[in-house]
């Protein structure tokens, strides 16, 4: 993978949020944790990620997700869903009237 910019606190929020509703956020393996878009000054961002993990119970998972994220607020807005449409279709809303990456997939 790549050097990824910015995304420690993205991946320590994604894990604990993870860990919170039903996940195993500690062994999530991710593929992708990438900026998706950004409004100037910069405290209003979305990435986007995806990765392999596990549910509570065990049952293996293929997530794909997106956060969004203001620092003007404690905690960032997460979702996340095994279709990976439905990840866009959350990333085209909450990207509306921001900067988007050019590049959406590799």
């Amino acid at each position: 993978m790549r050097s990824l910019i910015g995304n420690k606190s993205a991946e320590k929020d994604i894990r604990d949020w993870l860990s919170d509703n039903g996940y195993c956020g500690k062994t999530a393996k991710f593929t992708e944790i990438e900026l998706h878009a950004i409004k100037r000054p910069g405290w209003l961002q979305v990435f986007r990620f995806q990765l392999k993990g596990r549910t509570a119970e065990g049952q293996p998972v293929q997530l794909f997700g997106a956060m969004w994220s203001d620092e003007r607020f404690r905690r960032p807005k997460i979702m996340v869903h095994e279709d990976l449409a439905v990840r866009d279709a959350q990333l085209v809303e909450w990207s509306e009237g921001l900067i988007t990456q050019r590049r959406h997939r590799k």
